[in-house]
């Protein structure tokens, strides 16, 4: 499989565009020597002028360098969102900057080891190469070298690191090559690699590495540009020993400084000649990256066990408080070293590693502050334990979808942050690493269950999930970077799947045609920043912190649009990243959705394109709506947004505000409240069907089943795996593009429900269970007390998971037992309500968007279609309903769960196949 780049492609065309600009005019001086790059002065006028011309498109505030940068160097800055290809646009960059003015001395600094194994991979990929120098027409390659730290050597010879050495000899009168060197951060601020002189032999003349590159007159890349901010020691080795011509940063975000003093100091990004801006609102809002859907649990308790820091002994010791609901707090002292499972056994695992002035640091990279309060509930490993389940879950019903229904399958990746390593790999106190056990047993329920369930259509996805399910420890793998100083084999290539095998973890199949099952990686937020695989499709951050970073950077792994089994990438339908996180971060949806609207600047003036284009979509002449703002004050002559009546206006004429359009992120936890209307003539087409099927029946049984019940019941409650758990929730946003120009909303889902340790009263306990069995409480305690006698019941088993049980095992036995002892009659009561009618049979004027699709294909329906919008929950439901058959008079989705079939279990079936209501000419 090889993974087939795009040429042209106008975001990222438009970035490398900017940078050649630049230097439109400017006068660029031929190299004096054979390993140098051509010159250029970065203070004159013309490269001003460009950049002045490149920032006409860009927001007011951004186009001011806030701390103007007094090196004797260009700085040009590229904002680019997580997932839209900034490496390609740099890799890119460079082919033109040489193609155009000569340049070819680079040097590329990364922030860690992840992101440089990605760059590598990319920028060595042979595929990559031909693509650039055939599809592209560079006619020339990239020879990169790359820098890695020293290994301990013997003493002896001296010889000077030889990616520097073949960086810096490379001749620029080689019009084919370019000179490339990968570098990371850690390597340009520590260790004597690059600063020390005492090697055996020089490179140009030159002992000192730092002096043999600077003598390049390099051209410098920096990639996650927040990572450099221009404090660090990073950034100030790269300006006072590289002394490059030109530094071009690139990022989705970039480092904040404070600028003024006193009332007038604010936080400001520190941007630093900003030619080219892909926001986070463009890129959602032109579908350049999926959307976002949250989902968390609430607590397992309403207790809101707390543990706090109550003082922190410099450098010496912690005092902790455990506070629980209606006890007295328990108070703890504890030192460096020593693990958070002696204040409460949730904690196992994370200990202290160091203790600051006023902090302490945690196993799990935390760190927390004297008088910080942290809940008990999210380090517990019940409540783990559903996280990891709701993962899975998301996930199979993404892979399905990508397997199963579509015609080019999509391999579909999960990705999980956890603070505990021991937890995935074995301790060296051989300590049973409690997550990969309860992940794999997880993964084993599910995938017997999902083979079990599949229709015989889907042979081969069961095909898939037997080969998994065969292979349960090759499904996942870990990668973290106490790896890279690791000897073990199989870990080894775990990490070399992870970081350099990208297009072996898409692929559905081996080299040997055996089937590649391993889908779920598992990390210590080291693949946060740098590391990309388009497919991901779930990121689960277990015992998260709920901390201030960058929410965009967080879900940033799995923004990437995806590949399929061939390679192409898929831009015309829109998927969504699952990101589950715990209770402590409910927010998060919101907290992303105002991280991306707050990139976007204040409207303060409307154009006339933009006031035809709303005044069409509001089914009146532009000259109209002109004159309903000006009357109402809303804007002046000039089309300026009256600033006092800002609010009002936005709230009148929505269609106006700017941003990332709305539905982009998404709550699974709540329902969407959307509302589409039904056409009341379509319906009239669809009565007599509609009525037909909306007509109740009753559901009668044999008398002589009474006398059974008592039996069975009892070997129900004999059985060794009827009472254990109980049940949480989980809440899910989501963002999704919905309207045109609407500022980000949340747009609520339904959750999930699972099941964990929590009791029930007794009676309680025998009331839920007769409430959903219709059997006699009586009956139900009579067996109880028989089963009392027979063997010990523990109170905490009496829960709701165990009465849920009961039920379940109850309606499996009608199942097997009563399919041939039952019968149908028909009610004579008139049909009462529907979900497209009234009581008194008239149609309803709106339907919920949600109970007949969670996406929106944009325009007007046929004449023919129920309702005036079309909702869809796939790509191939989307091209169903949209197909137009002449002998089809009219047609509609049916509604979810509006068809009651009563069954032997004593419910109602719903058909799931959310199929059409069709009437046609046959």
């Amino acid at each position: 499989m090889e993974l087939i780049l795009e040429r042209g492609l106008e975001h990222q065309q438009k970035a490398v565009d900017a940078i050649s600009a630049v230097f439109k005019g400017v006068t660029i001086t031929p190299p004096t020597l054979a390993y140098q790059n051509p010159t250029f002065l970065y203070d004159e006028q013309c490269i001003s002028a460009n950049i002045r011309m490149l920032q006409r498109n860009i927001r007011e505030d951004y186009r001011h360098n806030a701390n103007p940068d007094t090196g004797h160097y260009l700085n040009l800055d590229i904002k680019m969102e997580t997932g839209t290809g900034k490496t390609y646009v740099y890799t890119q960059a460079i082919y033109e900057l040489h193609k155009r003015y000569g340049f070819n001395k680079y040097i590329i600094a990364v922030p860690s080891l992840s992101i440089k194994a990605g760059t590598r991979q990319f920028i060595e990929d042979k595929y990559v190469r031909h693509h650039f120098a055939d599809d592209c027409g560079y006619n020339c390659e990239i020879e990169l070298g790359v820098l890695e730290s020293p290994k301990t050597k013997k003493k002896g010879f001296l010889a000077m690191p030889a990616p520097v050495r073949d960086f810096v000899s490379g001749s620029c009168q080689n019009t084919n090559r370019i000179y490339v060197l990968l570098v990371n951060m850690q390597l340009l601020t520590s260790g004597k690699m690059l600063t020390r002189s005492d090697y055996d032999y020089l490179v140009e003349g030159f002992y000192r590495p730092f002096d043999a590159l600077r003598a390049t007159k390099p051209i410098v890349i920096i990639d996650e540009a927040h990572r450099f901010s221009r404090a660090q020691k990073a950034y100030k080795t790269i300006t006072t020993e590289l002394q490059p011509q030109m530094i071009i940063r690139f990022g989705a975000t970039f480092p904040e400084i404070i600028v003024g003093s006193g009332r007038n100091k604010v936080t400001v990004k520190d941007y630093n000649n900003l030619i080219y801006e892909l926001n986070a609102c463009d890129a959602f809002n032109k579908n350049l990256i999926k959307g976002v859907a949250k989902e968390h649990f609430e607590p397992l308790s309403s207790k809101e066990e707390k543990v706090k820091i109550v003082s922190v002994i410099a450098k010496t010791s912690a005092n902790f408080q455990l506070r629980r609901q209606n006890k007295s707090p328990k108070t703890f002292t504890l030192e460096a070293g020593d693990s958070l499972s002696m204040i409460d056994s949730v904690f196992e695992g994370i200990k202290i590693t160091a203790i600051g002035k006023n902090f302490i640091e945690l196993s799990n990279g935390q760190k927390k502050y004297q008088g910080e309060e942290f809940n008990t509930d999210i380090y517990s490993s019940s409540y783990q334990e559903q996280m990891v389940k709701l993962a899975i879950q998301r996930h199979f019903e993404t892979e399905r979808q990508n397997f199963s229904g579509r015609q080019f399958k999509i391999k579909t990746l999960a990705l999980f942050f956890i603070d505990d390593i021991s937890s995935y790999r074995k301790s060296d106190d051989e300590k049973a690493p409690y997550l990969r056990e309860m992940f794999e047993r997880l993964l084993k329920e599910k995938l017997t269950e999902l083979i079990s369930n599949l229709p015989p259509e889907e042979d081969e996805y069961r095909e898939y999930l037997k080969a998994s399910l065969a292979d349960i420890p090759g499904c996942h793998a870990g990668y973290f970077a106490q790896d890279n100083s690791d000897s073990d084999e199989d870990i080894a290539k775990e990490v070399d799947d992870i970081l350099r095998n990208k297009k072996g973890l898409l692929s559905f199949v081996n080299k040997d045609g055996s089937y590649n099952v391993r889908r779920f990686l598992f990390s210590k937020w080291t693949l946060k920043e740098g590391w990309d695989n388009p497919n991901i499709f779930t990121i689960t951050k277990l015992r998260s912190s709920g901390s201030e970073n960058s929410k965009l950077q967080e879900v940033g792994r799995g923004l990437r649009l995806p590949v399929d089994e061939n390679g192409n990438r898929i831009s015309n339908e829109e998927f969504q990243l699952n990101y589950i996180v715990d209770f402590t971060e409910a927010d998060f949806a919101q907290r992303l959705v105002d991280e991306i609207n707050n990139e976007i600047p204040e409207t303060t003036k409307i154009d006339s394109n933009e006031l035809d284009r709303i005044a069409i979509a509001r089914k009146i002449d532009s000259t109209t709506l002109l004159v309903e703002l000006l009357t109402k004050r809303y804007i002046d002559s000039h089309m300026n947004i009256n600033t006092e009546r800002r609010n009002e206006f936005f709230a009148e004429y929505p269609e106006f505000t700017s941003g990332v359009k709305s539905g982009k992120v998404t709550n699974r936890n709540k329902k969407n409240n959307s509302t589409i209307k039904i056409r009341k003539a379509v319906y009239s087409e669809l009565k007599e069907l509609w009525l037909a099927i909306n007509r109740k029946y009753y559901l009668f049984y044999e008398r002589e089943l009474e006398a059974e019940i008592p039996n069975v019941l009892f070997e129900i409650l004999c059985a060794h795996d009827t009472f254990a758990r109980t049940t949480v929730y989980s809440q899910r946003e989501e963002i999704k593009v919905n309207d045109e120009l609407g500022k980000m909303d949340l747009k609520d889902n339904t959750g999930v429900t699972y099941t964990i340790d929590k009791p029930l009263n007794y009676s309680d306990f025998l009331q839920k269970i007769s409430q959903q069995t219709s059997i006699p409480i009586t009956i139900i305690h009579s067996s109880m007390c028989k089963l009392a006698e027979r063997k010990a019941i523990e109170n905490d088993v009496i829960n709701e998971y165990s009465a849920a049980q009961i039920v379940s095992k109850f309606k499996d036995w009608k199942i097997s037992h009563l399919q041939t002892r039952f019968r149908y009659a028909q009610s004579q009561q008139p049909i009462a309500e529907t979900a497209l009618t009234y009581k008194d049979g008239q149609p309803r004027e709106v339907i919920k968007q949600g109970v007949i699709g969670t996406m929106l294909v944009p325009g007007t329906p046929s004449s023919k279609y129920l309702y005036d919008a079309f909702a869809f929950d796939s790509p191939l439901e989307k091209d169903n309903i949209m197909t137009d058959i002449s002998e089809v008079i009219v047609y509609g989705k049916i509604p979810r769960s509006s068809i009651a079939i009563p069954t032997i279990v004593g419910e109602n079936y719903s058909p799931d196949y959310n199929g059409p209501l069709v009437k046609t000419t046959f």
